[in-house]
């Protein structure tokens, strides 16, 4: 495809910079991500000290998913795209999965919540009001699970488990993925955050903290449920309804610890693989990780 600039002379596409983003998915993939969340969160609500509402937030929480589909475009074309659109619908993973994450991720949350003094109160308000269904459904359609997991899972853990192991590819992830949220603890009260520097990074670096520890629980269940998307933004839909988003940092550190505890017992139980062996062993051919895999062989054997 040819374009022309306005002297009438014609530009060809950049096959260099196509080139570059395909020797680099990893790294555009979270330069792209945080370029849309950044500029979108601090030009909206951190500069201005304005409040988030639903028509910033929703452009800001895509960054990661509108960065998924490009560099899938980029990497894998049409067909990879595809792949991609079709890990949304892989719900065939077993019940079990199901009851863990929508119901095993709540009831895991009220408990811990329940050894504070004031716990009853707030699992009452949260956990057991008969608006929790409705709440879920709010936030799995509007919230980070339907935005993020596409993104996250979707395009970069398979990439970095097999670049640094399924352990190191986890943590790695959860620190990105962590920091990346670092625009809305500039949101006094958001996950215990306050409005000083202290207030806000304290909270903050708790979080990060906590985002290891839900890397490894996410990992664990993308692996043993075939890479599905659908499994993926339920468990975060399950997450980011259970947890009160404004609460006491008291709540969240009792949470956090829970995740940690969680998170710990996998990583000895599956020794630290995370069973991303299944995961390997059940892919299909289809898969975008095998087809990458197919045409970097036929390149080296073509050059």
């Amino acid at each position: 495809m040819e374009l022309s600039n306005t002297s009438g002379q014609m530009m060809v596409p950049s096959h260099n910079l196509l080139q570059l983003l395909r020797r680099h998915p990893l790294f555009f993939y979270f330069l792209i991500a945080y370029t849309v969340t950044w500029s979108v969160g601090f030009l909206f609500i951190v500069l201005p000290h304005r409040p988030p509402t639903l028509w910033v937030m929703l452009p800001m929480i895509a960054g990661p998913t509108l960065s998924a589909f490009i560099m899938t475009a980029v990497t894998e074309g049409k067909a990879g795209v595809g792949r991609l659109l079709r890990r949304y619908v892989l719900w065939r993973v077993g019940v079990p999965w199901y009851l863990l994450v929508l119901i095993g991720i709540p009831a895991l949350f009220m408990l811990s919540i329940l050894v504070l003094p004031a716990g009853m109160a707030v699992v009452r308000h949260q956990l057991l009001m008969p608006i929790y269904p409705v709440s879920f459904i709010l936030t799995l359609f509007l919230g980070g699970a339907l935005f993020e997991e596409p993104g996250w899972r979707g395009f970069a853990l398979s990439r970095l488990q097999k670049r640094f192991g399924p352990l190191w590819g986890t943590l790695v992830l959860g620190v990105l993925w962590g920091f990346w949220h670092l625009p809305l603890y500039f949101v006094p009260g958001f996950n215990g955050a306050g409005r000083d520097f202290v207030d806000i990074m304290l909270p903050f670096g708790a979080f990060v903290m906590s985002a290891l520890a839900m890397a490894v629980l996410f990992t664990w269940v993308f692996n043993n449920t075939r890479g599905s998307l659908m499994l993926a933004i339920l468990l975060h839909a399950s997450i980011d309804t259970a947890v009160p988003t404004f609460a006491s940092s008291l709540i969240f550190l009792v949470v956090y610890a829970s995740i940690v505890v969680v998170a710990l017992l996998i990583i000895v139980v599956t020794r630290g693989h995370l069973a991303f062996e299944r995961y390997m062993r059940e892919m299909t051919p289809s898969s975008p990780e095998v087809v990458v895999e197919q045409e970097s062989v036929t390149s080296s054997k073509n050059a």
